[in-house]
C-alpha cells in the first residue's frame, strides 16, 4: 500500500538500478529525509517525462503516493532553482 506523502529535495538526474537489466537514466528526488525517490507522473512517460527534465537541478516540494523508492506526483512546486 502506498503512503501519502510531503516532500522537499532537490531534482536529479542518474542512473537508476545501476548493474540490473532495468538501469537507465532517471529524474530522482533526493528528499531532505535522506531518501531517494524515482519520480513519476500519472499519465507521463516514465522513462522521459520533458516536465520532470526541466526541474533537474532544482529544490521542490512534492506531494504525492510512496511506494518503496517511487514517489508518484501528485503535485510539486519549485521552491529554489
Amino acid at each position: 500500500m502506498a503512503e501519502r506523502v510531503t516532500l522537499r529535495g532537490t531534482v536529479r538526474r542518474r542512473a537508476y538500478a545501476p548493474g540490473s537489466k532495468g538501469e537507465h537514466l532517471a529524474v530522482m528526488l533526493d528528499a531532505d529525509d535522506g531518501r531517494s525517490y524515482l519520480l513519476r507522473r500519472p499519465g507521463a512517460n516514465p522513462y522521459v517525462d520533458r516536465e520532470l527534465n526541466d526541474i533537474v537541478g532544482a529544490t521542490i516540494t512534492a506531494t504525492g503516493a510512496v511506494h518503496r523508492d517511487l514517489l508518484f506526483l501528485d503535485s510539486f512546486e519549485v521552491v529554489e532553482s
